[in-house]
């Protein structure tokens, strides 16, 4: 969206180019809540009204990720010099930093901090990437919007010095279109199933839940473990798991009617993930009326409150535990839960989502104070 040229933030949704995920998603609804309140929208150096595609989408990210490791590393590609917007930018993520000139001015959407908390989850590149992007972000210090308050702790943390322009938490909003799809039944897929929806790979630990489930005993019941997602870090482990574990269905891609029949289908949610900046997918899942089991003490126990079925991720006996309560769950005891799961994701509605983009927006271009709580958006969990 070009957006209006004289006023607001220009925004880099760079990463449009690279990723259709959770991330992208709400990059997505925040142009669409709030880009009458912005200026021009940004891929690396080009601006445009839609994200560039094919070929040249290719060549653009691959342009972007070389001059972004070319100021971490070295080389003739950090020699190029980065974007000095003539307005406030606001960042869809940290890793555009990289390629633009960062003023306390501009303002950076953070979903977590993992490269620094986390590092054995991710790739050393990416770690030494986002090592570089933090402290550049704690010495200027910028407007930051969180994803969650997970993630504002875990900054506040590892970046105890910092002292940003503002600090607030902005809750995605669920995808409404999901819902609304009709449903396809993925092929050959019957019976019960549980379900995991996400980026497949050691964060969000896969490995661990496939291991659970044969520790269950539920294949044996004809119960399988349906998982679906992109790769990321790790997958090649997931992927061996399943392909060696009866029961576990791996579902590398699906559409969105697929997995809108995915929800509609499943008998409970598994997300026993190791680290998370949101987790959209727990919250879609509540929304189409499954009971989750999510990592207790994490960002998805934020997000579902104390209705979800809580597990430690590092333990395969709990983990299998909470899968066999999802199945044999009786129907007073879903509903009291479910009850409690929707009175919890009642706060990531898309007008919630638009309201605290646009406050923010306009508070953040006064320069107001150091923090804007953006009343009821963000109660501890449970509450």
């Amino acid at each position: 969206m070009e957006g209006r040229a004289d006023t607001g933030f220009d925004i880099d949704f760079s990463l449009a180019v690279h990723t259709r995920t959770g991330k992208y998603f709400i990059g997505r609804d925040l142009i669409e809540a709030a880009g009458d309140l912005a200026g021009r929208t940004y891929y690396w150096i080009l601006a445009r009204d839609e994200p560039p595609t094919g070929l040249f989408g290719k060549v653009i990210g691959r342009l972007q990720h070389l001059q972004a490791r070319g100021q971490v590393d070295g080389g003739p590609w950090g020699w190029l010099p980065r974007r000095n917007p003539s307005r406030p930018l606001l960042h869809l993520d940290p890793f555009t930093v990289l390629t633009a000139k960062l003023r306390r001015s501009d303002a950076i959407l953070c979903h977590d901090v993992g490269p620094l908390t986390h590092p054995g989850l991710f790739d050393p590149e990416i770690c030494r990437a986002y090592r570089r992007i933090y402290d550049e972000i704690a010495a200027v210090g910028p407007h930051v919007v969180f994803v969650s308050q997970a993630s504002q702790r875990a900054f506040e943390a590892v970046l105890p010095d910092a002292r940003l322009a503002s600090s607030r938490v902005i809750y995605p909003a669920i995808r409404a279109d999901i819902a609304q799809r009709d449903a396809e039944p993925v092929p050959g897929l019957e019976g019960p199933f549980l379900l995991s929806v996400g980026s497949i790979g050691a964060r969000k630990n896969q490995l661990g839940s496939i291991a659970a489930f044969a520790r269950s005993g539920l294949s044996a019941r004809g119960v399988r473990y349906v998982i679906c997602g992109g790769r990321e870090p790790g997958y090649e482990a997931a992927a061996a798991a399943a392909a060696r574990t009866p029961g576990v269905v791996l579902l590398p891609y699906v559409t969105d009617a697929q997995l809108a029949w995915l929800y509609g289908e499943a008998r409970g949610f598994v997300l026993a993930s190791l680290l998370e900046g949101f987790g959209v997918p727990v919250a879609e899942a509540i929304s189409r009326g499954l009971v989750p089991a999510v990592s207790r003490g994490s960002v998805l126990h934020e997000v579902a409150g104390d209705g979800a079925m809580l597990v430690d991720p590092e333990n395969e006996a709990d983990i299998a535990a909470a899968m066999l309560a999802l199945i044999d769950m009786d129907a007073a005891e879903r509903q009291t839960r479910l009850r409690l799961l929707t009175d919890a994701i009642g706060r990531f509605s898309p007008a919630r989502f638009a309201q605290a983009w646009r406050q923010a927006l306009t508070e953040m271009l006064k320069d107001g104070p150091a923090a804007h709580p953006v009343p009821g958006l963000a109660p501890e969990p449970g509450r």
